[in-house]
């Protein structure tokens, strides 16, 4: 099973965080993890590798070097996807089946207004599994779009050859995905999808901009922020639907460096 539960959070006064919080936001979700099931959050913050969830800075809000201030009663939101049926299965019993009455941030308590587990509801939740997004796209028998927008609600940025590329480029994008779908899920995909994201696919519309996300030790790691469209050049029927089976893992599996202390937040939307 994959999930993705967003929290909707409330102060009752003003407060003042930091810039970024997905490392806080991070620690608060293995504490609630920690209170259903122990050895998982100490076996998942020990390990190395990809992480089995992803968690999220504050959603929809953006701060400046001094930080970013959060009005009284203000509702704010936060997120946090289970990648195995373990982990979604855990966050289900700690965020939805007892879900805890507060939140920390930063230093700062909040109050958990509600829990969403509905798209319906915020387009930023849901459940699925790996199975499912594979029928859903490499068994359809209608023609299939060779584009797919993506938006990185968060700085993305990746690995590259010893570097940092902040950049969403296809081949990185496409193949961080389906590198953490071969992480984690049953349904194991060809490797080759970052080679077709390298010679085959294009970017034919963007809106970015570059963000600074805080490191230890006061280093800054630079992330792109915005939407980009990706378009297939060739129209390989199997490779099409591998592309938007990625597209929509995204929103569970997160893309890049560091989802699990909140970069690489994206999702497919319609453009």
């Amino acid at each position: 099973m994959l999930i993705s539960i967003v929290l909707t959070l409330v102060a009752a006064k003003e407060v003042t965080l930091p810039a970024f919080v997905g490392r806080a936001n991070y620690a608060a979700t293995l504490a609630q993890l920690g209170r259903v099931d122990a050895a998982l959050a100490e076996r998942i913050h020990q390990s190395d590798g990809p992480k089995p969830l992803t968690c999220s800075s504050l959603m929809g809000v953006h701060g400046g070097a001094s930080g970013v201030t959060v009005g009284a009663n203000t509702a704010v939101y936060v997120r946090m996807t289970g990648l195995t049926p373990e982990v979604s299965a855990r966050l289900a019993d700690a965020l939805l089946s007892t879900p805890p009455t507060t939140w920390e941030l930063g230093g700062e308590e909040f109050a958990v207004l509600e829990a969403i587990c509905d798209p319906t509801r915020h387009g930023w939740s849901g459940q699925t599994t790996y199975e499912a997004l594979a029928a859903a796209q490499l068994t359809r028998v209608d023609a299939l779009d060779r584009q797919v927008t993506l938006e990185f609600a968060a700085p993305t940025a990746f690995k590259s050859k010893e570097m940092t590329v902040p950049v969403p480029l296809p081949g990185l994008v496409f193949g961080s995905l389906v590198e953490r779908w071969n992480a984690f899920s049953p349904v194991v995909l060809s490797p080759e999808m970052r080679r077709y994201g390298e010679e085959v696919m294009a970017i034919s519309r963007y809106r970015l901009e570059s963000r600074a996300v805080g490191q230890k030790g006061d280093g800054l790691r630079i992330g792109g922020v915005g939407t980009v469209t990706y378009r297939a050049l060739a129209s390989d029927r199997y490779w099409l639907g591998v592309m938007h089976m990625l597209a929509e893992f995204a929103l569970y599996g997160g893309v890049g460096v560091q989802t699990a202390t909140g970069m690489g937040q994206a999702r497919r939307i319609a453009k």
